[in-house]
């Protein structure tokens, strides 16, 4: 039996969707963001699945799902949160609900990431499928608490403790972009904003401006490093990365 959370306007303001669904190269994340979008595109889907966002908070990609009955769960009170979960992430629903569980920019957050990966588990119908992302490499950023990160081959084996099976894992804003996401985070946004080589890059060129050069040149220089797809082999591809993604599938009845 569900036990929904009090219901709002699910609407989030454009204002804090647009770094997610459109990010532009003047943003400070936005090598990050724009990755992550690029990586989250290959789900989109017209069907009318039923869909959890799992760790929902104002759920930026739920536009990647214009048919399906989206639900969302936090353990914050959003508005318009369909399921108010518990510190474990337990939701109050009945199992094997729904086709796709969607989990972006979570997993760093929870305080028993088993429980976590088994309640979407059984939320998932069989031949459900679980998508993940989390930090790979991060800053301490607490929603409102922030207690770890993941490698590609932690991820995977943490999901198929949880029961998943055809695990496949990505590593985002990889490689030399990563390093580039850095240096640039630590330079301008950070408190090496006040080091004497920003300050030099401040006096002499406009700092959004020399960002934004940065970010296109990237793209250009490094796509091959956005999304790097490693498939069943969780050791592949560049060993420094920002962002870990993985889908996974709850093995269909026998």
């Amino acid at each position: 039996m569900s036990n929904p959370a009090p219901s709002s306007d699910s609407a989030a303001p454009a204002a804090l969707l647009r770094p997610h669904l459109h990010p532009a190269t003047p943003d400070p994340d936005y090598l990050v963001l724009s990755d992550l979008r690029n990586y989250l595109e290959q789900f989109r889907t017209v069907g009318p699945l039923q869909v959890l966002d799992y760790g929902a908070g104002n759920s930026p990609y739920r536009s990647l799902f214009p048919h399906a009955n989206y639900k969302r769960a936090d353990c914050i009170a959003y508005a318009g949160l369909d399921y108010m979960t518990d510190e474990d992430g337990r939701v109050p629903e009945v199992a094997e609900k729904f086709d796709l569980v969607l989990s972006t920019q979570v997993a760093e957050h929870l305080a028993n990431p088993v429980c976590y990966f088994g309640e979407a588990f059984r939320l998932l119908k069989p031949g459900g499928r679980l998508i993940v992302t989390t930090h790979g490499v991060w800053e301490d950023h607490g929603a409102p608490y922030d207690f770890q990160r993941w490698t590609a081959v932690g991820l995977a084996r943490d999901l198929a403790k949880a029961g998943f099976t055809r695990i496949e894992t990505a590593k985002l804003t990889a490689g030399r972009r990563a390093y580039l996401f850095l240096f640039l985070h630590a330079l301008g946004e950070t408190g090496a904003s006040t080091s004497r080589l920003s300050q030099l890059a401040r006096r002499w060129l406009p700092w959004v401006r020399l960002r934004e050069f940065l970010h296109r040149w990237a793209d250009r220089r490094w796509p091959q490093y956005r999304v790097v797809q490693l498939g069943g082999d969780h050791q592949a591809g560049p060993p420094f990365y920002i962002v870990v993604a993985a889908v996974a599938v709850r093995p269909a009845l026998q």
